[in-house]
């Protein structure tokens, strides 16, 4: 399964989205029409366009609002992730050079700003006050995510609870946002848009723990980065939270030892990544990811088969299977 079989009832869509992105983009000033289309080169899954159009599909049929906010989602994911590359300092992003690797971080800030100024302006075409709110609630809970996961950067005892707190900001704020907004494009029922974002937030935290396991169980060819990145970053996902709460006192000490190393040598990577799964931190972690991917699936029951569905229900499989 992948993101092209899932993403069939939409593919039009798709396609328009993908012009319409790339009309957005320019900008007359030479570096930073360079700049732009280098980011929009590197896309990934376009999995928040790809929310925004199947739940729509899923309560009504697409209206310009629908391209709008599809619009509106991923040029703020973009954006964040410009200047969070930027604030973890990071090299690579989907298997390429960062913005501030190939420019520096002074450019990557201003872009980042580009982008989100590109996003306000979509944001206002909306002329819809809950739209607008859906994206405030969740550009606020990203920028909190950042800070919290600044503030606790080198913390080893961060435990379940903030780590699901982080990742909820992080990660499945925009999920949450792109579901309602897709929801709210064709319908004003607040109970479908309602249902919507708690299976957004479900999805989002079930992919995020799936792409933290990938750190410890993925290649770095499909995964565009090396494998144990998280550790050399000293970010603290639940694999490892799992086999710290697990470990004998002496074993949890010798870890925490190695991780407080300012630079983690390959070496004490292996060790703590063989630590993490004879501890059962892998199989815990997909366990946790598992229990949000159902919880996500259960909000779509009230729904009707249909191709849409269907589709959305394929996507909570792949959040918690894929490879990369």
């Amino acid at each position: 399964m992948n993101i092209d079989s899932i993403s069939a009832p939409v593919n039009r869509q798709l396609l328009d989205f993908e012009k319409a992105l790339a009309d957005l983009l320019h900008s007359r000033i030479p570096l930073a029409e360079q700049i732009v289309r280098y980011v929009a080169g590197l896309k990934g899954k376009r999995l928040r366009p790809l929310l925004v159009f199947l739940t729509a599909d899923l309560h009504g049929s697409g209206s310009e609002k629908t391209m709008l906010s599809a619009l509106v989602v991923e040029l703020l994911h973009t954006a964040t992730l410009v200047h969070d590359d930027v604030v973890d300092n990071s090299e690579l992003r989907r298997g390429s050079p960062t913005v501030n690797h190939l420019w520096d971080n002074r450019i990557s800030v201003l872009i980042g700003d580009l982008l989100f100024s590109r996003t306000l302006t979509t944001m206002l075409k909306l002329q819809d006050a809950r739209a607008l709110t859906i994206l405030s609630e969740a550009t606020d809970r990203i920028t909190e995510g950042e800070l919290l996961q600044i503030e606790n950067g080198g913390q080893f005892a961060v435990d379940e609870a903030l780590y699901l707190d982080l990742i909820g900001k992080k990660t499945a704020s925009l999920l949450n946002a792109s579901c309602a907004l897709g929801c709210l494009s064709v319908t004003s029922d607040e109970a479908s848009c309602a249902r919507m974002k708690r299976f957004g937030e479900n999805l989002g935290i079930a992919f995020q723990i799936k792409d933290d396991l990938l750190d410890y169980t993925g290649s770095r060819s499909k995964l565009g980065k090396p494998v144990g990145n998280d550790l050399r970053e000293h970010k603290i996902t639940l694999p490892l939270i799992q086999a710290l709460r697990q470990a004998g006192d002496a074993e949890r000490e010798q870890v925490l030892t190695w991780l407080a190393q300012s630079s983690l040598d390959e070496a004490a990577t292996r060790r703590i990544l063989s630590f993490v799964e004879a501890q059962d931190g892998i199989g815990y972690a997909h366990q946790v990811a598992t229990h949000y991917a159902r919880q996500a699936e259960q909000e779509l029951q009230p729904y009707a088969d249909s191709a849409s569905k269907a589709s959305l229900m394929k996507l909570v499989d792949f959040a918690i299977t894929r490879e990369n």
